[in-house]
């Protein structure tokens, strides 16, 4: 065995492989090409002096020898992204990396201008795999297969950090243009007379925040249906007498661009009553979330600037 000849980024690709089990994927997280990832853990298995993994139909399997590395390869990998945070300078045009995020609909449109003009300017040789939030994925955020997630409230584990990037302020109703509610007066007897239209990710809500409200004041509102996709909602709404709520600015903003749908800005005890609602656990927000996996300087300079990228796109909305 040539321990002496053993280093970071090697214990860093045996980490990886190990996670995926497909040296593609590896090569991805770690932003460089699979020839390296192969090349690697061939210089691994001269090392070790076993193969380390097996090739099979489902992908890479570790063999024994692998099993019982992996948690000293973490141990050192740890130190090592320790020395990193404590004494390296971190260069964001020479750093490399594949972060992954996933971000409720409304939020997807954001998180590729924070990248494309706040991020990739100052270091090119990142990667980003950005896509639509459809499902719970706490379990990914914990074990570090994805980075970062988007989202408003909705979250509870002890095992998540997260970072608040915009408190809610105010809250719309969402509806065909010429739709009644904008000449009505804003009331929940009004609004109670109509069906809901619930733009809802991966059902975190028991009971839509409107249908609440009106049976919190004995009104009854039916829900006409559910969607994730804010493409849908607004096509549904155009088609129909049905509303919906948004907090959201960047939807509000959307919204500006479909000559069809318009929105009108709910009342201050409507939106207070709202945020109290909602506001048991945590303050209502928008949210990064993250997990403990990861704390290179990359991730934590990627980090910041989308929390600084995501806060200051949702001013220039509220603006407009």
């Amino acid at each position: 065995m040539q321990i002496d000849n053993l280093n970071y980024n090697q214990l860093k690709v045996l980490l990886a492989v190990y996670k995926h089990g497909q040296g593609s994927l590896a090569a991805a997280e770690l932003g460089i090409t699979s020839c390296t990832v192969s090349r690697t853990l061939n210089a691994l298995r001269d090392i070790f002096m076993d193969s380390l993994f097996v090739r099979k139909s489902n992908g890479l399997i570790p063999t024994q020898k692998t099993e019982e590395l992996i948690p000293h390869a973490k141990l050192l990998v740890e130190q090592y992204q320790l020395l990193e945070r404590q004494h390296s300078v971190f260069s964001p045009g020479q750093s490399g990396g594949h972060f992954v995020i996933r971000a409720y609909d409304e939020f997807v449109y954001a998180v590729n201008k924070v990248v494309d003009t706040y991020i990739l300017p100052e270091a090119p040789n990142l990667r980003f795999d950005i896509r639509t939030l459809s499902h719970d994925c706490s379990n990914e955020l914990i074990a570090g297969s994805i980075d970062f997630v988007v989202v408003y409230e909705g979250f509870e584990d002890t095992r998540l950090n997260f970072e608040i990037f915009s408190e809610t302020g105010d809250i719309y109703i969402l509806a065909n243009r010429n739709h009644a509610i904008f000449h009505e007066d804003m009331s929940l007897e009004h609004l109670s007379s109509y069906p809901l239209l619930e733009i809802d990710n991966y059902n975190d809500l028991a009971c839509p925040l409107l249908v609440n409200l009106c049976r919190d004041s004995g009104l009854q509102m039916d829900v006409a249906g559910y969607t994730d996709s804010v493409a849908t909602a607004m096509q549904i709404l155009a088609q129909s007498d049905s509303i919906t709520l948004s907090c959201n600015q960047f939807t509000r903003r959307f919204v500006d661009m479909i000559p069809a749908i318009s929105y009108r800005r709910l009342t201050d005890e409507m939106i207070n009553n709202i945020k109290e609602i909602r506001s048991e656990q945590r303050t209502v927000g928008n949210y990064i979330l993250y997990g403990n996996i990861n704390n290179s300087p990359a991730f934590n300079w990627v980090k910041s600037k989308l929390v600084y990228g995501l806060e200051r796109e949702w001013r220039l909305a509220s603006a407009t």
